[in-house]
């Protein structure tokens, strides 16, 4: 195949990537990450199960992601994105329509876990960023927000859609409705999107070939211009583990108290209504800040939109355990929706300090910590709520986990390549 040139086709083959992958991001992790944590309390009321055994599946759902997420990065990286997305999506959208008929505690681990789950981690976030990741270089700032900014959109999008269907029909059908819809997205999205732009004759970000990137046969060359670090040279620098350390503060604080969102407000008096305009709200102000955020990145230090961002969402926490009420509510709520909107910055700081032939091996090898510490945070918030009847020591905990990121996210700078320290 002959490569293709700009004058050839007016919109990069790139954008078309990054939208369909964003439609389907925007829907599976709005259902299955975000969403979920809405059929929390209908499903333990429904199965008579107790707060730490509901917050026991999400937990498994992070543990489950821990274990396949180096394998599955391995393999995006190796083999492509698009069959990733064939299978997980499936995965996915059936495993959610069998949870739709789970009548006992251990269905629902054995489905969410090991059909839901296993979907969602070969198929949606991780193998999404790294298939956006290899279609752009110079416009990586601009495509990757695209994608983080559809991902808060599920947030704010889908969960008013989940709460009108469980209130109107109850939630196995509305879950129903939700798998089906998954795996029949599916089927397009992976007809559309290429594992890289070399397997269509192209470079990444839309530019011309040239002599040193086109093979004897037509085809495009991965060139070294394009790879960064090894996985072995990037786990060898000191900024590749504050990185970690910040995104495992981040993720596993907010996880948390995100699984327990609906609980949490309706202890301080406010109805799942309530709690889901200001679910939306949080979202909703996420969809443009992961955008702004992830753009902002190429003005200003990652590590420092990163850094304040984890302050504010601390203040937000320790808003909420001090007042418990309404307002406080709302602050933070405010608040976590800058944690949300940081999201951007957080990966493209990891795809901009280590490039782009590992990012989606690198991102795997970080989900066994953060997915791991994701596991244990929802079970110590059900664990206290069950024990002592609030979530005001969880709060406290969350808030400091916050500041303990800001400052590895402060201190993490930009590597230098071993090749360039010669």
């Amino acid at each position: 195949m002959k490569p293709e040139s700009n004058k050839e086709s007016k919109i990069f083959y790139g954008w078309w990537v990054v939208l369909f992958a964003a439609i389907q991001g925007m829907f599976g992790n709005g259902v299955i990450s975000n969403g979920f944590s809405r059929f929390f309390e209908p499903i333990r009321n429904d199965l008579s199960i107790s707060y730490a055994q509901m917050s026991l599946v999400f937990s498994l759902q992070r543990a489950e992601g821990s274990v396949a997420g180096p394998l599955v990065g391995w393999l995006v990286d190796n083999y492509g994105a698009r069959p990733m997305i064939l299978f997980g999506g499936l995965c996915a959208g059936i495993g959610l329509i069998c949870v739709a008929y789970v009548q006992t505690y251990w269905q629902l681990i054995f489905l969410f876990v090991g059909l839901v789950s296993l979907g969602k981690s070969a198929g949606l976030g991780q193998t999404l960023m790294g298939l956006v990741n290899r279609w752009f270089i110079r416009k990586k700032a601009i495509a990757m927000s695209t994608l983080m900014t559809s991902f808060a959109a599920g947030g704010a999008i889908v969960v008013p859609v989940l709460n009108a269907g469980i209130n109107a029909y109850g939630w196995r059908t509305t879950v129903l409705i939700m798998g089906i819809f998954i795996t029949i997205l599916t089927i397009p999205v992976s007809l559309v999107v290429r594992s890289k732009p070399e397997d269509m004759g192209l470079l990444p970000d839309g530019d011309l070939p040239d002599s040193d990137t086109v093979n004897l046969d037509g085809s495009i060359a991965v060139t070294k211009r394009f790879e960064g670090f090894s996985v072995s040279e990037a786990m060898r620098t000191l900024p590749f583990w504050l990185i970690l350390m910040g995104l495992v503060c981040r993720t596993g604080a907010t996880n948390a108290m995100l699984i327990h969102w609906f609980p949490i407000m309706n202890l301080y008096g406010i109805g799942s209504s309530m709690a889901t305009v200001l679910w939306s709200l949080t979202m909703g102000i996420g969809v443009p800040l992961r955008f702004f955020m992830g753009y902002a990145t190429d003005f200003f230090s990652p590590r420092i939109i990163l850094s304040v961002g984890m302050i504010v969402g601390s203040a937000g926490v320790f808003i909420l355990w001090a007042t418990g009420n309404i307002a406080g509510a709302i602050c933070f709520s405010l608040c976590i929706a800058i944690i949300e909107g940081i999201t951007s910055a957080n990966w493209l700081m990891l795809a901009n300090y280590y490039g782009q032939a590992r990012f989606a091996t690198l991102m795997g090898i970080m989900s066994v910590f953060h997915n791991s510490f994701m596991f244990v945070t929802p079970l110590y918030a059900g664990w206290l709520r069950d024990d002592t009847g609030s979530y005001s020591i969880a709060l406290v905990t969350f808030g400091i986990i916050f500041g303990i990121g800001a400052v590895s996210f402060a201190i993490a700078k930009k590597p230098i390549h071993p090749s360039q320290l010669n």
